[in-house]
């Protein structure tokens, strides 16, 4: 896992909400939604993590933000090895960190796994048994994955002395 929050970021901020990274150099996103518009917001990055492992297909990386209106924003990304499958970007916006973290928590990577396309008509009802197993496992596996990501994720934020919010 990769995160990466400097000491200027884990600095109070004037004015600003207790604990919290100070907001430093601003860049403006571009974030695709699921079945909505873009989200478009200035802000800075607070913190980042990441899953690649060289072996694995797939990794999941973790973008949290604060906008310039002070709110807040997940971005969920998902690389393939692949270049035949396209990477899936995420996004949503929170009012608060503790609304985002609960969207976190209850990520179900399950419903990223791609279902394999089968010929039901020409398919044997044992092959049609193992490619549901096989889903199965890989859909086990993907949540695995990306609960180690997140389990990782808040272990760094409490390391770092921001604490459970």
């Amino acid at each position: 896992m990769n995160y990466q929050m400097s000491a200027a970021e884990r600095a109070p901020q004037p004015g600003g909400v207790a604990d919290m990274p100070a907001l430093g150099a601003m860049s403006s996103y571009r974030l695709p939604q699921p079945g909505a518009r873009p989200l478009v917001f200035s802000g800075s990055e607070l913190a980042m993590a990441m899953s690649f492992t060289p072996e694995l297909p797939y990794w999941y990386e973790l973008n949290v933000y604060r906008t310039r209106e002070q709110t807040f924003v997940l971005a969920i990304r998902q690389f393939f090895q692949s270049e035949e499958q396209t990477d899936i970007v995420k996004a949503w916006a929170f009012d608060s960190l503790p609304d985002l973290f609960d969207r976190l928590e209850t990520y179900d990577a399950g419903a990223d796994v791609r279902t394999p396309h089968l010929d039901l008509e020409r398919s044997a009802p044992a092959e049609l048994a193992a490619a549901a197993m096989d889903l199965k496992s890989r859909v086990i596996a993907a949540r695995t994955h990306f609960a180690g990501l997140v389990g990782e994720f808040f272990a760094q934020i409490d390391a770092a002395g921001n604490g459970p919010v």
